[in-house]
């Protein structure tokens, strides 16, 4: 079928395929959270080039006073073939360095703001995928456990032997410790002494 023909579904059903066949790189990265994220100018281009080799333009409006952003898909051969994508208009919140209170002006924000809302609307109408929630946090890996050295852990056991510390107490003291089978077999036959 010709380009001219096709309808504003059937040319952004093609550019969202080809869309998800390009490797779109994430160089924003949220520092206090530790994750990654598109940054609007990882795919703008890749979304530029396929609505022009498609015949598809966007129009982006942001209206904070209805509470709603809105991204306008429109097949240029057909200006009534369209379709609207809403997403909620959000400000951007801005934060100085440790969370502490921002030091930025009104049109930063603005600029900010602009710039989050026009992202979020090209993520949502070409299906540009991040993980769900906080842009894909992983729970954070346990640190692996410490070990021990032998000589340490033979102090800790001839304090017991001597007296001077019960099971209980070494036990709590080794806690933290990732012990051999031969560290845990020895606490355990000092368990059974009496």
């Amino acid at each position: 079928m010709e380009t001219k023909t096709k309808t504003i579904h059937e040319r952004m059903a093609i550019i969202k395929n080809e869309l998800a066949k390009k490797t779109i790189k994430k160089s924003g990265h949220n520092k206090f959270a530790g994750f990654k994220y598109h940054e609007l100018t990882d795919f703008i281009e890749h979304i530029n080039e396929l609505n022009f080799e498609h015949g598809v333009n966007d129009c982006i409006q942001i209206d904070e006073v209805h509470n709603e952003c809105r991204i306008t898909l429109t097949n240029v051969n057909n200006v009534e073939d369209s379709y609207t994508i809403i997403t909620p208009f959000r400000e951007a919140e801005m934060l100085g360095k440790g969370g502490a209170a921002s030091s930025v002006d009104a049109v930063q924000r603005m600029g900010s703001t602009i710039t989050y809302n026009r992202r979020y609307l090209y993520m949502t109408a070409y299906n540009i995928q991040e993980n769900d929630g906080v842009d894909g946090n992983e729970p954070p890996k346990a640190p692996a456990p410490k070990t021990i050295t032998n000589e340490n852990f033979a102090k800790g056991v001839d304090k017991v032997n001597k007296g001077e510390m019960f099971v209980p107490e070494l036990e709590k003291a080794l806690s933290g410790y990732a012990l051999t089978k031969e560290q845990q077999q020895i606490i355990n036959e000092l368990k059974t002494v009496k």
